[in-house]
C-alpha cells in the first residue's frame, strides 16, 4: 500500500480505534471534530486519499460508511515489564486487529474457571474461528449434549478428550459409540479482557 501523510495516518488510526471501541466507524463530522478541522471538506479529501491508497472504502450515502481494507492495525506505544522494572522502550510496531474485526468469528463470554492455567478467566471474551475439526492440543469451543464448553482438544484411540487447564478439574472423555456427541464450534484464536 502507498505511504500515508502524518494526518492521513492519524485519521486512519482514529477510524480503527472507533471501530474497535464502538463497533462502528466515526462519521466525517466526528473526524473533523476530533482533529479540530473547521471544514468537513478537508476530511473528505483525506478519506478520498485513504480510499485511493487502498486503506479503506467509503459507502457513499451512509453516515458511518467507512470500511477498512487489508489488515487493520493499531500502533503499539511501547513495551512494559511484567517482571523486573525496565527502562521504557518506544516501539515502532503494530498489532493486527484482524481477529477482532473478522465478521466470521464468533465471540463468547467465558463463565467458570476450568481454563485458568491457560490464561482464560471468567469474564474474558474469546474469539472463535468457526471450523468443524481441530488438531490435538488446540483450544476449542465445542457443544456437548446441548452445553457449550471451552477446553483443550485431544483425540486418541476412539476417544475425544476435552482437557481443562485447571489442576482441580478432571478431563471430559467422550468415547465413540457411547451416545454422546462432541460438535466443534471452532478454534480459539484470540482473547479479550477488560480491566475495571
Amino acid at each position: 500500500m502507498a505511504a500515508l501523510t502524518k494526518r492521513q495516518s492519524e485519521i486512519l488510526k482514529f477510524i480503527q480505534q472507533g471501530i474497535v471501541q464502538n463497533g462502528y466507524p466515526p462519521t466525517i463530522r466526528e473526524i473533523a471534530s476530533r482533529f479540530r478541522l473547521n471544514s468537513t471538506r478537508t476530511v473528505y479529501d483525506h478519506v478520498t486519499a485513504l480510499e485511493k491508497k487502498g486503506y479503506l472504502r467509503r459507502d457513499r450515502g451512509k453516515g458511518r460508511g467507512l470500511k477498512l481494507l487489508g489488515k487493520p492495525e493499531l500502533s503499539l506505544s511501547g513495551e512494559i515489564s511484567a517482571g523486573s522494572p525496565m527502562v521504557p522502550v518506544a516501539l515502532d510496531d503494530t498489532v493486527s486487529l484482524e481477529i477482532l474485526l473478522n465478521k466470521d468469528h464468533v465471540f463468547l463470554k467465558v463463565r467458570g474457571n476450568s481454563m485458568i492455567e491457560d490464561g482464560i478467566f471468567e469474564g474474558d471474551i474469546i474469539a472463535v474461528k468457526p471450523q468443524s475439526s481441530a488438531r490435538s492440543g488446540e483450544i476449542v469451543a465445542c457443544l456437548i449434549e446441548g452445553e457449550v464448553l471451552v477446553k483443550r482438544f485431544s483425540k486418541k484411540q476412539g476417544e475425544i478428550i476435552l482437557m481443562p487447564a485447571n489442576k482441580e478439574m478432571e478431563p471430559l472423555v467422550v468415547k465413540e459409540g457411547e451416545g454422546r456427541k462432541v460438535e466443534l464450534i471452532g478454534k480459539i484464536v484470540g482473547l479479550f479482557r477488560k480491566y475495571r
